[in-house]
């Protein structure tokens, strides 16, 4: 076996080469360690552009129903329809449903501040794992990426409660399918998370 077939093999079995840096499976507490973490962060990412889709959706649509004259916006308070004859009769149930769930009494543009700010944050952690396992330093560093993801898990969980919550607000109609795929994508980088700190808490 060549010189650089060998340096090639032990970068992958986690073996350092000839005076080289380690293998990034050695880096990550083995070759099975390293495999679940990089399909982790697969699944993190996959949820991170189901969310970013389906949320900038639901807030189109959102947006769109926003036909309320200004001294009607009672209503969101309120969580009732006080613009009788207003033909965005269904956005009224939604924003009404929304306050009741938990959500600010905001103007509805701004009702899904929270999910936005955890998909950036959760982007952000994301680059910073990812810059880590190509920079090789995550041994070092894995204390500090553990409790940013730890913190950005709960944000995601509870982002992924209030979203579950507001797809009932419409019965079945656009609302509602764009709210299940956000909550689905929340979904997919809790679980994603969760398996990241469980991996990358483990001593090696």
């Amino acid at each position: 076996m060549s010189t650089a077939a060998g340096d090639r093999k032990s970068d992958i079995e986690g073996t350092p080469g000839a005076g080289g840096p380690k293998g990034a499976a050695e880096l990550t507490g083995g070759y099975m360690n390293y495999v679940f973490i990089v399909l982790n962060i697969i699944l993190a990412w996959l949820g991170m552009l189901l969310v970013l889709a389906s949320l900038a959706a639901l807030q189109h649509q959102i947006n769109k129903d926003q036909n309320i004259a200004p001294e009607s916006n009672n209503w969101l308070v309120l969580g009732k329809d006080i613009t009788q004859g207003n033909p965005s009769g269904t956005y009224h149930t939604f924003a009404g449903f929304a306050i009741n769930s938990g959500y600010p009494a905001l103007q509805p543009g701004r009702l899904l501040r929270f999910e936005w700010f955890t998909f950036f944050l959760t982007f952000v952690v994301l680059c910073v794992v990812g810059l880590a396992m190509i920079g090789r330093v995550i041994r070092q560093t894995r204390s500090m990426v553990v409790g940013y993801m730890a913190v950005n898990l709960v944000l995601a969980i509870i982002s992924t409660n209030n979203v579950y919550n507001l797809s009932h607000f419409a019965g079945h109609g656009r609302h509602y399918h764009s709210a299940r795929a956000v909550f689905t994508g929340y979904l997919f980088v809790d679980i994603a998370l969760f398996g990241l700190i469980y991996l990358l808490g483990l001593e090696f």
